[in-house]
């Protein structure tokens, strides 16, 4: 409304009274009928539309005075920051995400860098001014202006945490209406979903959909600006640039999710939008305010969900595999290993990968816990203190390239007391006695699986590998169409790689 024209106003205002003076003359014959049938809506429209209606109508009425616009001004936008993007979220998609094992990788939309202020959305949280957002909302802003529905303006203080893409504005002001936060453990696929804010700068809008799915991960940009979501709700409401920050929210009007990013090849909404689960906004909310900035647990590994054929390998359907540990973390002192099923984190069951990344975030650093791992087909019970983690620490999955797969392995070996093998690998020679790998060939499932050269085989399917010609041995004995674990060790690091052979 606000961009249409004076010539697009002026056709109307000039027909009007000839429509009423036409329309005056044909009230005078029939104004009984005519009264009749303007009262009478043409459609009538089943019990449970009317009531389905009424319940968005009220959704709406109750989540609109919560919703806020959000100005995030910058006076020297800098190259990657988010002010290079008038939107702030990350949508686009690059790449075909083979690099990439969480999946497709979206890329902030590029804008001239002389563009000094950007938009999105908000959810006030708390009636003593709090405000949740996205933190890629306001990251690099020297003012951050929030808006109100009531067309109130107020200048926010920000406090950040990178690492959940989370930020909270504080605003001086008392009795806002504030949203309610719901228990997003409880969502399911396939509720009403309905989605607040701000897409293209088009305040005050709402979408709707349903919940299309729970626990995406996505990694989202590289290097010191890349963020890794362990868990996002996928929903299919209207998700645009300028939505980041704004709620999603269920039919009883209680707050799912904070709106994050898009899958798109065109830089719009093509029904993939992604929310951050609200029990990790309340966490997040809860330590920022309290301290101002996020503590969360570190212990050093990554953890990997158990497939079907993990299930099979373990005997176990609940639990993480641990797939690295690095050393001289916490996971390593306490004596974790590659292949490790953990079981039970403090005494409590782990049922997943988001339940085990969930607790071990959320136990304060310095605490020391029991943990029990199966390992070689037996339980064991280990220690752990755990650290503290910053935003550079990432325990991510091995990365993977897909490649046409040729012949078994695919490598050549050789013996690291072997003079050749350590002058050709440029090795120590102090290198401990092992196989390590030579040549990998392009198109091989080891070059499929992600295997390097200069990567020490430590097993193969839970049997250690002493040299090479134990490597030789077990990989002639491997049956063709299954997969095989291979442990390696790739720097200070221990990996777990899943080799899939033809």
């Amino acid at each position: 409304m606000e961009t249409m024209s004076w010539k697009q106003k002026t056709p109307l205002l000039v027909a009007v009274p000839v429509v009423f003076g036409l329309g005056a003359i044909t009230a005078m014959g029939l104004r009984g009928n005519a009264g009749a049938q303007n009262n009478k809506p043409p459609v009538q429209p089943g019990t449970q539309v009317v009531e389905m209606q009424n319940a968005f109508e009220q959704v709406a009425e109750t989540l609109r005075p919560s919703i806020v616009f959000i100005r995030a001004k910058q006076a020297a936008p800098a190259q990657g920051e988010g002010g290079d993007n008038p939107f702030h979220f990350p949508g686009v998609p690059e790449g075909d995400g083979q690099d990439n094992p969480f999946g497709r990788i979206p890329r902030n939309f590029q804008m001239p860098r002389q563009r000094a202020t950007a938009s999105g959305s908000g959810v006030i949280v708390r009636s003593d001014g709090y405000i949740l957002t996205n933190d890629h909302v306001v990251q690099g802003a020297d003012k951050v202006v929030v808006r109100l529905q009531d067309g109130r303006e107020f200048t926010g203080q920000v406090k950040r945490d990178f690492r959940s893409d989370l930020a909270l504005i504080k605003v001086e002001a008392t009795g806002l209406p504030a949203a309610q936060l719901a228990d997003s453990d409880k969502v399911k696929i396939g509720q009403w979903a309905v989605a607040f804010g701000s897409p293209f700068g088009l305040s005050d809008t709402m979408t709707l959909g349903i919940i299309s799915s729970l626990h995406r991960n996505q990694q989202i940009g590289f290097g010191t600006n890349g963020r890794y979501y362990p868990s996002l709700i996928q929903t299919d409401a209207s998700i645009n640039p300028g939505n980041s920050g704004g709620p999603l929210v269920d039919m009883y009007g209680r707050v799912v999710g904070i709106n994050v990013a898009i899958e798109s090849p065109t830089g719009g909404s093509v029904g993939i939008g992604f929310a951050i689960p609200t029990n990790t906004a309340k966490f997040v909310m809860e330590q920022l305010i309290a301290k101002g900035a996020v503590t969360r647990g570190y212990l050093g590994l990554a953890p990997k969900a158990l497939t079907f054929e993990d299930q099979k390998r373990y005997n176990l359907t609940k639990g993480v595999l641990v797939t690295q540990v690095q050393e001289g973390t916490p996971a390593a002192k306490a004596g974790f290993q590659v292949e490790d099923v953990i079981v039970r984190f403090n005494n409590k069951p782990i049922e997943s990968e988001i339940d085990f990344r969930d607790v071990v975030a959320r136990t304060s650093p310095g605490t020391s816990v029991p943990v029990t791992v199966k390992r070689g087909g037996e339980e064991k019970s280990l220690s752990v203190t755990l650290g503290t983690m910053d935003d550079k620490k990432t325990a991510q999955a091995n990365p993977t390239q897909k490649a046409e797969t040729k012949g078994k392995l695919g490598l050549m070996v050789g013996d690291t007391t072997d003079p050749e093998v350590r002058e050709k690998l440029k090795l120590d020679a102090s290198a401990k006695p092992a196989a390590v790998i030579m040549e990998v060939v392009d198109g091989s499932p080891a070059s499929e699986a992600g295997l390097l050269k200069g990567d020490i085989i430590e097993k193969i399917d839970g049997k250690n590998t002493a040299n090479a010609e134990a490597v030789t041995s077990m990989v002639k004995a491997l049956p063709a169409g299954k997969s095989v674990n291979m442990v390696i060790r790739r720097g200070d690091q221990h990996l777990l790689v899943n080799i899939d052979l033809e």
